[in-house]
């Protein structure tokens, strides 16, 4: 995607402000979008998501009471 961007503004001779790169930059990407290709088993995306959250809750939750039950056995 970098490399489409950098190839659609190297023409650009004169930048005048901000908003002409974040333009161009924007057309760049735009660009690049036809080249993507889809990620295989995209639909159990957010699944996964939900399981990933879950697996870090849990691991939060297990960390957080460990410093109580060492402090407690000693």
């Amino acid at each position: 995607m970098i490399d489409t961007v950098k190839r659609t503004s190297r023409d650009v001779k004169r930048w005048q402000n901000g908003d002409m790169c974040l333009r161009w930059t924007a057309a760049g990407m735009l660009e690049a979008e036809r080249q993507f290709r889809r990620v295989i088993g995209y639909p159990k995306l957010p699944a996964l998501v939900v399981a990933v959250e879950r697996d870090i809750a849990r691991r939060t939750l297990i960390d957080t009471q460990a410093p109580e039950v060492a402090t407690t056995a000693v």
